[in-house]
Order: C-alpha cells, then sequence, then structure tokens
C-alpha cells in the first residue's frame, strides 16, 4: 500500500496534501479511514484478477495438453474417439465454468 493516506489522495488529483491539511482533525481522519478503505477495495480487486488469470491460464494449458492427448489417443484407438471427445469438452466446459465464476 502506499506510504501514507494522503499519497493516495495527492497521486488521485481530488485531493491535494494541501487540501487535506487545511481540513480539520476529525475530517481528515474520516477522509483518511476513506481513503484507506478504497485503497484496500483496490487491493482485493487486484487480487481477484491475478486469481481469476491464474486459473484461466491453468484451464487452458490442460485444455491444450488433454486435447494433445486426445488426438494422440483417436490415432492410436480410434473407435474411443467419441468419448476422448465427450471427456475433453466436459472438462473444458468445466473448466471455463470456474473460471466465470471467479
Amino acid at each position: 500500500m502506499f506510504g501514507s493516506s494522503t499519497e493516495l489522495a495527492s497521486l488521485g488529483g481530488a485531493f491535494s496534501q494541501q487540501a487535506l491539511s487545511q481540513m480539520s482533525g476529525s475530517t481528515q481522519r474520516q477522509a483518511g479511514r476513506e481513503i484507506e478503505r478504497v485503497q484496500a477495495q483496490a487491493l482485493i480487486a487486484d487480487t481477484r484478477e491475478q486469481g481469476r488469470a491464474l486459473l484461466a491460464n491453468t484451464a487452458l494449458q490442460n485444455v491444450g495438453a488433454l486435447t494433445a492427448l486426445e488426438q494422440h489417443l483417436i490415432q492410436v484407438a480410434p473407435l474411443g474417439e467419441a468419448r476422448y471427445k465427450h471427456i475433453v469438452d466436459a472438462y473444458a466446459m468445466g473448466a471455463a465454468s470456474a473460471v466465470s465464476r471467479w
């Protein structure tokens, strides 16, 4: 996080350090608490997005590996093609659903 509550305020442009220093003590504390709340929400949102990206990356790699295995198995045992496809498609749909829910 930022070093102080006024640091974010000055970066955002809506308030300057000078404007915060001109506020009463109780208003400064209230503004500081609000700034910290906004900072926390931003960090939480960023963490969620990073988690979603990690989940999507893993799902894509798994679908790619399963698709390659599906192609190989079709060549080795072609009678199982419909089953291989069904299994890989089911995994891909479940993975997509998990990413969407995240």
